[in-house]
Order: structure tokens, then C-alpha cells, then sequence
């Protein structure tokens, strides 16, 4: 993550932009303090997805499956 003061975010916005674009993000900071975070937008469907595998991960290892077991699965599923 970069850092940009907000005087310079101003002069070199779309240079800033093009960079966020391409995956970069940027902390601003205004007299020398953290105000703001610059950065992109992920597609939110992917970040469902993400949670969602973690919550069902998290659930099989309450009923006692280890992590072995669940690379086994995942191995079986790809065949």
C-alpha cells in the first residue's frame, strides 16, 4: 500500500486512479495522519463466495473433520 498526501492526491488524481484501476491501493493522510483508504472495488460476489467457504470450513470442523479429510474431499470432487 502507498502513501499519498491529500494535496498530491489533487494535483495527480488520475494517475492515482489509473493505478487503483490495476490493483494498487493508497492510504491518504492529511497532516501526517491516516484519513481515508484508496482502493479497489472487488466484485462483491467473490467476497460472498470467499465468506461463505470459510463459514462452511469452519462448520466442518466443528463435527471433528481435519484438514486432511477436507483436501481428500476436495480431491474426490475434482476427479
Amino acid at each position: 500500500m502507498l502513501n499519498i498526501q491529500s494535496n498530491q492526491l489533487k494535483t495527480h488524481f488520475s494517475q492515482v486512479l489509473r493505478k487503483v484501476e490495476i490493483g494498487e491501493e493508497f492510504l491518504i493522510t492529511k497532516h501526517k495522519k491516516a484519513v481515508a483508504k484508496l482502493i479497489p472495488i472487488t466484485d462483491d460476489s467473490q467476497i460472498f463466495d470467499a465468506k461463505a467457504a470459510v463459514m462452511a470450513i469452519k462448520q466442518l470442523r466443528l463435527l471433528g473433520i481435519t484438514q486432511g479429510e477436507l483436501s481428500e474431499y476436495r480431491q474426490a470432487g475434482q476427479r
